[in-house]
């Protein structure tokens, strides 16, 4: 059962089909949801927190994120326009928390919570950076990192990779909201399309 539950996850993630936009604005996980919807439905739910997302809609979507702000940092580096990945972290930085929340819901947790991996990544980075801005400052050689500050931002990865991993706590069908069955030989199938196209 659960070999049939990831093969029918992974053919509707590659599925060709056009966005459902009104279920991407609901508040129940998108099991079936296609890359295309991974990738849109934050936006959708911008700064929203309520309702729950499962895990393939967090994965995709960090994917989705790290890949874009890879290839703009290596295509602006320099010059005037360095500020763009930048600008780009802070427009996916509010769908990301709040994508966050939302999964914490499916984990039956509060969405408080995400605020954990933030607060520790500023503290961590704060530890890491300060020591060595107020050594360069007193003109002296930028000391070592501090084992401390290192320690707490891969404390930080530990707590986004739990979130990120862990399977949710509300019972979920295997077919979401009936969009999505199996046929006899397995293949997805969406409705008014039986070739599962």
């Amino acid at each position: 059962m659960k070999k049939v539950k990831v093969r029918i996850m992974a053919s509707a993630l590659l599925s060709k089909r056009p966005p459902r936009v009104d279920v991407m604005k609901g508040y129940e996980p998108m099991y079936d949801a296609t890359m295309q919807e991974c990738m849109q439905r934050p936006f959708y739910l911008y700064a929203r927190g309520k309702g729950r997302s499962c895990r393939k809609e967090i994965w995709v979507f960090a994917a989705f994120v790290w890949v874009l702000d890879t290839f703009l940092t290596r295509l602006f580096s320099s010059g005037l326009l360095a500020v763009i990945p930048g600008l780009f972290s802070l427009a996916v930085l509010v769908p990301m928390y709040a994508l966050m929340v939302r999964r914490l819901h499916d984990l039956a947790l509060s969405g408080w919570l995400a605020l954990v991996p933030y607060v520790l990544e500023v503290v961590g980075v704060g530890l890491i950076v300060g020591p060595m801005v107020s050594d360069t400052l007193e003109g002296l050689d930028p000391s070592a990192p501090s084992p401390l500050g290192v320690i707490i931002l891969l404390l930080a990865v530990v707590v986004r990779l739990a979130i990120m991993c862990v399977p949710s706590r509300h019972r979920h069908p295997v077919v979401d909201n009936g969009s999505l069955s199996v046929s006899r030989t397995g293949t997805a199938q969406y409705p008014g399309n039986p070739n599962g196209q």
